[in-house]
C-alpha cells in the first residue's frame, strides 16, 4: 500500500522531526526560565524554574535520541547501545520529576513555605522514582527482553509512570491556579492558563501514550507507528507542536499576571496619593481652623478682664450649688440609712434574738416555741413591710401616689406631646390597684414599649390598652409603624443584637409569672401584649371615673 507523501516526508526525515521536538522544548524551557525571573511571585517563580528545567532535561532527551540515529552513540559510550539508551531514559525521567516538581509547587500553596514545604515535594518525588524503578526491575525480570527492547520497554514504562501523571498533575495545578487568579481579580492570566493547562493535558494523556511499540500492554495495540498511520505524522511532531503552544501560552499568562499585577500596584498607587492629597487637604483645613480659633481666642483673651469677676461669682455659686447637691444626696442617703435602722434593722435584731430564743425553747417549751415563732412571723411580715415602703419611695411618685393607670395615661401623652404621634390609651374592666412590685414592671414595659415606638418604628399612630378581666391584667400597646422580624431580631448573636428593651421586657414579665408575645412584621406595624395573673392579695378596686381615653 503506498504511503501518502507527508507520511513518507517524516519516515525519511525522523531525525528533523526530533531536532524540531527537542528545539521547541529547548525554547520553551529558555523562554520559561526568562519570564519566571521577572515575576514577583516567589511560589510562582519556583514552579516556573521547575517548568523550565522540564524543558531544557527533555529537549537533551529529544536531541541525544537525534545524535544516537546519526551513530553518535559511541559519543555517550563505548560499550554499546544499553549505556546511551539508560542515559537517556535517566534523562527523560529526571524531565518529568521537573513536571512534577512544577505541579506540587502550585497545589501546596497551604503548606508552610521553607523546610516542611520542600520535605512534602521531595517525599512525594522519592515515591514516584521508587514506583518507577520498581515497574522497570519488576517488567524486565518477566520479560527478559535483549538490551534493545529493554531500552524500549523502559522508555515506554517511564512514559506511562512518570510523564502520564506529571502531565496531568501539572495540568490540574495549572487549572487551580487559573481559577485563584480569576478569583484576584486577573482574568487575562487565568484565561491563558486555561489553555496551557489543556495543552499540557493533551501532552500527557495523548503525547506519552502513544508510546514506542513493545511487548508491553498497551504498548502493542496504541503506540507511535498507529498514530503515524492514522494522522499522517509522527507523534513527535505532534509533542512538538504541544510544547510550543504550551510555552505560547505559559508566556502569555506570565506577561499578563504582571501587566495586571502592575494595574493593580498602580492603582493602589493611585489611592495611596487620593489618599496623601486628602490627608494634605485636611491639614490645610486644620490650619485655617486653627488659624480661626487663635483669632477667636485671641478675642476672648481681650475680654477675659472683663468677665474674671463674673466668672469668680459663677463659681462661687457653683459651688454652693454643689454643696446643696451633695448635702440632699447625703440627706436622703441618711434618711434611708435612719429608716432601715430604727426600723427594719430593729425588726430583723428583734427577729435574730427571738429566733435563737425559740431553738432553745423548742427542746423544753414546745408550746412557748410555737407562740414564739408566731410573734416571728408577724415580725418578718413588719420587715418585710419597712422594706417595701423604702422601696416604694423610690418609685415614680406619679405611680406611687396615683397608681397604674394614671401613670401610664401620662406616659401616652408624653409621648403625644414629644414626638407629635396620635396616641390613644384605653382602659377596659374594673380598674384595681395591684402590688407595687406589679405595677413598677407593667409601668417598665409600657414605658420601653412607648420609647421604642418614639425612636423606632416612624409610626403615625399608638394605641395603649389596659385590660383588667377574670384575674389577668393585660397591657396591649400597638402601633402603624414600619415593623420587623422579631425572630431574626431576637435570635441575633449577641454581637449583633440590638434588642435588649424587648429582652428586658420579657425578663421582667418572667419575674411575675405573665407572657409577652411580639408580633410585628416589616411593613405591618407591630403589637406587644403582655398578660400577667393577678392574684387577689394586694389588688384593691379604684373608683376611676376619668376619662377612658387619653
Amino acid at each position: 500500500m503506498a504511503m501518502n507523501p507527508l507520511t513518507a516526508f517524516f519516515e525519511h526525515n525522523m531525525n528533523f522531526v526530533f531536532f524540531i521536538y527537542g528545539l521547541a522544548f529547548f525554547s520553551m524551557g529558555l523562554a520559561v526560565w526568562l519570564e519566571s525571573r521577572r515575576t514577583s511571585d516567589p511560589r510562582l517563580a519556583r514552579a516556573l524554574a521547575a517548568l523550565a528545567a522540564f524543558g531544557l532535561i527533555h529537549s537533551m532527551h529529544e536531541w541525544l535520541e537525534m545524535f544516537q540515529r546519526f551513530g553518535g552513540s559511541s559519543i555517550l559510550s563505548a560499550s554499546g547501545a544499553l549505556a546511551p539508551g539508560a542515559f537517556r531514559v535517566g534523562i527523560m525521567a529526571l524531565s518529568f520529576l521537573m513536571l512534577v516538581i512544577f505541579g506540587m509547587q502550585l497545589t501546596l500553596p497551604a503548606i508552610q513555605e521553607g523546610h516542611h514545604r520542600q520535605t512534602v515535594v521531595w517525599k512525594a518525588v522519592g515515591v514516584l522514582v521508587g514506583l518507577w524503578l520498581g515497574s522497570i526491575i519488576l517488567t524486565l525480570s518477566l520479560y527478559q527482553p535483549q538490551e534493545i527492547e529493554s531500552i524500549a520497554i523502559a522508555t515506554v514504562l517511564t512514559r506511562y509512570t512518570l510523564g502520564i501523571p506529571a502531565a496531568l498533575l501539572a495540568g490540574w495545578a495549572m487549572l487551580l491556579e487559573q481559577r485563584s487568579l480569576k478569583a484576584r481579580g486577573m482574568p487575562g492570566s487565568g484565561r491563558d492558563l486555561f489553555w496551557c493547562a489543556i495543552a499540557v493535558f493533551l501532552y500527557g494523556v495523548v503525547g506519552q501514550t502513544f508510546a514506542e511499540r513493545t511487548p508491553l500492554f498497551p504498548s502493542t495495540v496504541i503506540n507511535a507507528a498507529v498514530f503515524l498511520q492514522f494522522f499522517g505524522v509522527p507523534v513527535q511532531l505532534f509533542r512538538a507542536v504541544i510544547a510550543a503552544i504550551i510555552a505560547f501560552f505559559m508566556i502569555r499568562a506570565i506577561r499578563a499576571f504582571e501587566i495586571e499585577r502592575q494595574q493593580r500596584l498602580e492603582t493602589a498607587n493611585e489611592a495611596r496619593l487620593a489618599a496623601q492629597h486628602a490627608a494634605l487637604e485636611a491639614q490645610q483645613q486644620a490650619r485655617i481652623e486653627t488659624e480661626q480659633l487663635n483669632r477667636q481666642l485671641h478675642s476672648a483673651l481681650q475680654d477675659l478682664s472683663r468677665l474674671y469677676q463674673k466668672l469668680q461669682a459663677r463659681e462661687a455659686m457653683r459651688g454652693d450649688l454643689l454643696r446643696q447637691v451633695v448635702s440632699a444626696q447625703e440627706n436622703e442617703r441618711q434618711r434611708i440609712a435612719r429608716e432601715l435602722h430604727d426600723g427594719t434593722g430593729q425588726i430583723l435584731t428583734a427577729l435574730g434574738l427571738g429566733l435563737a430564743a425559740a431553738s432553745e425553747s423548742i427542746r423544753s417549751d414546745s408550746g412557748l416555741a410555737a407562740r414564739q415563732l408566731t410573734e416571728l412571723k408577724a415580725l418578718s411580715g413588719r420587715a418585710l413591710q419597712e422594706v417595701h415602703n423604702v422601696i416604694a419611695d423610690l418609685r415614680p411618685s406619679v405611680l406611687y401616689d396615683l397608681g397604674l393607670v394614671p401613670a401610664l395615661r401620662d406616659q401616652v401623652q408624653e409621648l403625644e406631646w414629644r414626638t407629635g404621634l396620635k396616641a390613644q390609651f384605653v382602659v377596659n374592666g374594673p380598674r384595681q390597684r395591684l402590688d407595687p412590685e406589679t405595677e413598677t414592671i407593667v409601668f417598665r414595659i409600657a414605658q420601653e414599649a412607648l420609647t421604642n415606638v418614639g425612636k423606632h418604628a416612624q409610626a403615625k399612630t399608638v394605641v395603649m390598652e389596659l385590660l383588667f378581666s377574670g384575674g389577668v391584667l393585660q397591657l396591649t400597646v400597638r402601633d402603624d409603624g414600619r415593623g420587623f422580624s422579631p425572630e431574626a431580631v431576637l435570635r441575633a448573636d449577641q454581637t449583633h443584637r440590638r434588642a435588649w428593651g424587648l429582652l428586658g421586657m420579657q425578663e421582667r414579665v418572667a419575674l411575675v409569672g405573665g407572657s409577652c408575645q411580639i408580633v410585628s412584621q416589616p411593613g405591618l406595624g407591630t403589637t406587644i401584649e403582655v398578660r400577667i395573673p393577678l392574684t387577689s392579695q394586694g389588688v384593691t378596686d379604684v373608683q376611676d371615673h376619668g376619662d377612658p381615653g387619653r
